[in-house]
């Protein structure tokens, strides 16, 4: 089990490419760019397979449930016997 993270990296290494906005799955972005008949930029480009704005609201995300978990003012001891009574 400890071999199948490295394994798994490597055996997705030729599939999965990183650019500045996320993870594709193509080497090159293949967007396409082009003037219209007004003389405005466009660059349209297919999504990515992960972009990094989603991972990091994921982990802020993660990271507040885990404060709202955690929160010791929630917290309330139960103070139970320990033995049933008899």
């Amino acid at each position: 089990m400890k071999y199948f993270l490295p394994i798994f990296a490597l055996l997705l290494h030729g599939c999965l490419y990183f650019n500045e906005k996320g993870v594709s799955g193509h080497l090159y972005d293949n967007c396409q760019e082009y003037y219209d008949e007004c003389g405005i930029y466009h660059k349209e480009c297919p999504p990515n397979l992960v972009d990094y704005s989603d991972i990091k609201k994921g982990v802020v995300q993660i990271g507040s449930d885990i404060k709202e978990y955690v929160k010791p003012s929630t917290q309330k001891a139960v103070h139970e016997p320990r033995c049933p009574p008899q």
